[in-house]
């Protein structure tokens, strides 16, 4: 079966908001609150979008046969999944999933249970689910589907390029904040050799100094707060998400929390 590029960019889009919604509300209730399951920002999975085109391109001369369509797709997404896996450890340097405490897992990327899963979730959308959505969009205008996908897929580049600048810029942004604390810490070290001396110009210099320390607090916090707020996100979708300057981000913001409850007591 043939197929021009809006109709794949279509359906992968379709797929990828389907199966954000779908992990999503399994999590959010195995794990009894809200979950963002996906890498980006915005309501997507594109793993699930490129696992419907693999499914929907390759898979559909098998639909006759249910177990032979079952064992195919069992094959087919786990090798998928685990590739997926492999991509983005040597992309962001750690594991976005961790399937080891699992048994019958393959490095921790693919497990026996999800792949079980794979191959139900295969026969039902090669012979259920696919087939509906075809209808279901053939029976909109074309120019309506085009212009939504249009609209959408940027939309969707825009929180794909955004995303992966930063979580890449994660270490470079601690190396700021660290920046930052050198400068403050400085300014501090020239208030303090300020001499006790009242003569104007000193005083002045001293207040000048206090400014840029408050500024130099601010910028800091500021850039630990949105810092955090990227990777608490990343590690409600991915807990098994795990490295060094993931930690220390999550430790600045209870140093970041302590700094705060600190200059509010003072100011009582």
């Amino acid at each position: 079966m043939e197929f021009n590029l809006l109709e794949i960019l279509t359906y992968f889009l379709v797929y990828s908001i389907l199966g954000w919604i779908m992990e999503s509300i399994v999590r959010s209730i195995s794990e009894k609150k809200l979950i963002n399951t996906g890498f980006l920002k915005g309501p997507y999975c594109p793993i699930y979008g490129i696992g419907a085109i693999i499914m929907f391109s390759f898979l559909e001369s098998f639909k006759n046969s249910v177990i032979v369509l079952f064992i195919i797709s069992f094959i087919v997404l786990t090798l998928w999944e685990y590739l997926v896996g492999v991509l983005l450890e040597k992309t962001f340097h750690t594991k976005y999933w961790d399937y080891s405490d699992q048994k019958f897992n393959i490095q921790g990327r693919v497990c026996l249970t999800n792949s079980i899963c794979w191959g139900v979730l295969g026969v039902v959308f090669v012979k259920y689910i696919h087939p509906f959505m075809q209808g279901l969009i053939a029976k909109i205008d074309p120019r309506i589907v085009s212009f939504i996908i249009t609209i959408v897929s940027i939309v969707f580049i825009v929180d794909l390029i955004s995303t992966v600048i930063k979580v890449k810029n994660i270490k470079t942004t601690l190396e700021k904040v660290e920046e930052l604390n050198k400068e403050i810490k400085a300014k501090l070290k020239e208030i303090k050799n300020i001499s006790i001396n009242k003569e104007i110009q000193k005083t002045k210099n001293k207040d000048n100094l206090q400014d840029i320390i408050e500024k130099l607090k601010k910028k800091r916090n500021r850039t630990i707060l949105h810092l955090y707020k990227n990777v608490y996100r990343l590690k409600k979708a991915f807990p098994a998400i795990n490295t060094k300057e993931i930690t220390e981000v999550l430790s600045k913001k209870i140093e970041f929390k302590k700094r705060k409850n600190k200059s509010q007591k003072n100011l009582k």
